[in-house]
């Protein structure tokens, strides 16, 4: 009777044991960082066009790592090309990459909300409101539902539509000018 009891207590314990064992987690989560992205989204991919009636038309040809801007007739300032660089989002940027000292001309790109933010690597130091944004959106050409680009440069209340064809960018323009 003894050697029952001491046999049906260890089976309880070790029983009590495993599954003690089983609910508690053994190893502890870590949190995950945040780094920027690694390269820009397929859905901004390619070439695409904005036209102003002042100006002509000005083009951003976009890759995985690349991000070129073209404007016809402007100042070489408005004509350059970018190579995205990921950073980890909760670190921030160190000062001491800038364009300026920076001959690869970096750029960063990050998810905020439905947006993403795609700017200059200098445009990082001016702080969010100083950030380009980039959002797909659709306008309506020839009868139908076409993807275009939104750009908001930065807080100042402008923006522009980047089309994927220059025929369009210059309907697009007139449509949205007319007085």
């Amino acid at each position: 009777m003894k050697i029952l009891k001491v046999v049906s207590a260890m089976m309880i314990a070790t029983t009590l044991g495993t599954t003690a064992t089983m609910v508690t987690p053994a190893v502890t989560a870590q949190a995950k960082t945040k780094m920027s992205l690694k390269t820009i989204p397929k859905k901004f991919r390619g070439t695409w066009y904005h036209y102003e009636k002042s100006s002509g038309y000005m083009y951003q040809k976009i890759s995985a790592t690349t991000l070129k801007t073209r404007e016809k007739g402007a100042a070489s300032h408005y004509n350059q090309s970018l190579t995205i660089h990921q950073f980890d989002l909760s670190k921030g940027i160190s000062n001491t990459k800038t364009n300026i000292n920076n001959p690869h001309k970096w750029m960063f790109a990050y998810k905020s909300g439905s947006k993403y933010i795609m700017d200059s690597w200098d445009a990082y130091f001016e702080g969010p409101k100083y950030r380009s944004t980039y959002s797909m959106t659709t306008r309506n050409y020839k009868g139908k539902k076409v993807k275009v680009i939104k750009n908001t440069p930065t807080n100042s209340g402008t923006w522009y539509i980047y089309s994927p064809s220059k025929a369009m960018a210059k309907h697009l323009w007139n449509l949205d000018n007319k007085k």
